[in-house]
């Protein structure tokens, strides 16, 4: 893979952020029904297929979704669907660093955001 691909779909990956990336991993399609990027933004088959049925820009919308540009939704596609393995490869590699920005449920004992402004505040 070369760098000016690992940089875009590395953007890619944290426009999605860990929990998007995770779930969309778990795609097994190649089609705007069930690709990576339709299972990761929104967690089931064909859902993102509906909402392109309106656009003739897929692309552009998807990128507009994610805040990227469309250069990095088509490398996204491409890698999906020619370098299914070394993307996967690559996700998974920026998955284990970006571990701590994956949600893992409440903190047991945590405060409520509010409390903690409230006591800065009074502070």
């Amino acid at each position: 893979m070369h760098p000016e691909q690992k940089t875009l779909l590395t953007s890619a990956l944290e426009a999605l952020g860990p929990e998007r990336v995770t779930r969309g991993l778990e795609a097994t399609g190649h089609t705007w029904n069930d690709c990576f990027l339709a299972i990761a933004l929104y967690g089931a088959p064909a859902a993102l297929a509906r909402q392109l049925q309106k656009r003739w820009r897929r692309e552009h919308f998807v990128g507009t979704l994610l805040g990227v540009r469309m250069q990095v939704v088509n490398e996204v596609v491409r890698a999906w669907d020619h370098e299914e393995g070394t993307f996967r490869a690559l996700a998974a590699e920026w998955l284990e660093l970006n571990r701590a920005a994956v949600p893992t449920g409440p903190v047991v004992g945590a405060q409520c955001p509010r409390a903690v402004v409230a006591r800065v505040l009074l502070s």
